[in-house]
């Protein structure tokens, strides 16, 4: 690896720590193409693995009094979650790729124009209990897969209207437990090897930097411009999710 090479894949961490810890997504939407673009698709897969595991650790740990109230009501969410990765690690490489990359951009955009309207207000009501399991099929799918999930996942929560802890919390405990279905398919399929493991662990170092700063800066916006920051990080995961499916 060049000097060049090294400082596009620290830059381009740090800069994706800095997503996660505002948004408490965007990591392997960032990191994903830059790691990519140096090792190839499926070494950046792996590798962004371990940050996201570890990312999501931390920004559990900090939300932590925030964890069992939210649990509860994502539970079939997290399930489902589970299963979509179990199936995405072993399954959805045979798919039409760019059949699901459109599939997913339409239900994003959905959330994004009419999701309130369509799910309303009331978190019991039937039809979002019904699109809650939907949604962490598919973003367990798409995790597994590429390890990018944010932009069923993030675009549901949008529409829910979370407060930004919680928005937070909810979304690395549902990629917390799909990134270790995730690490246990790697290590299944014999995928996950020493050399992509220490990458992986090494990358961790401008990842945090860039968590902390994320962290640090969520806790001096408003709550609309965090919503507004969540809108621009799912339509770039739309567009990265389509540029990588023509592009592939």
């Amino acid at each position: 690896m060049s000097f060049v090479d090294l400082a596009i894949v620290v830059l381009g961490l740090a800069v994706a720590g800095s997503a996660k810890g505002l948004a408490g997504m965007g990591l392997p939407l960032v990191a994903t193409p830059v790691l990519a673009g140096i090792f190839g698709p499926r070494a950046a897969v792996v590798i962004i693995a371990v940050p996201i595991l570890v990312a999501n650790t931390l920004l559990l740990v900090t939300g932590w009094r925030r964890v069992p109230r939210l649990l509860g009501t994502i539970a079939p969410i997290l399930l489902a979650g589970a299963i979509g990765t179990v199936a995405g690690v072993s399954l959805l490489a045979q798919l039409d790729q760019r059949i699901f990359a459109v599939v997913i951009s339409a239900m994003v955009a959905v959330f994004l124009l009419r999701g309130e309207r369509l799910l309303g207000s009331d978190p019991d009501a039937r039809r979002m209990k019904v699109a809650g399991p939907l949604v962490g099929l598919v973003g367990g799918l798409l995790q597994g897969s590429t390890s990018i999930a944010s932009p069923i996942v993030g675009g549901y929560f949008h529409t829910r209207r979370l407060l930004s802890a919680d928005f937070v919390v909810v979304l690395a405990a549902l990629f917390q437990l799909n990134s270790v279905v995730q690490i246990g398919g790697f290590l299944a399929y014999g995928l996950l090897t020493p050399e992509l493991l220490a990458l992986g662990v090494l990358g961790l170092v401008p990842t945090l930097i860039g968590l902390i700063a994320g962290i640090e800066l969520r806790g001096r916006i408003s709550a609309g411009r965090f919503r507004q920051a969540i809108v621009v990080l799912l339509i770039l995961s739309v567009a990265n999710l389509l540029w990588r499916t023509v592009s592939s």
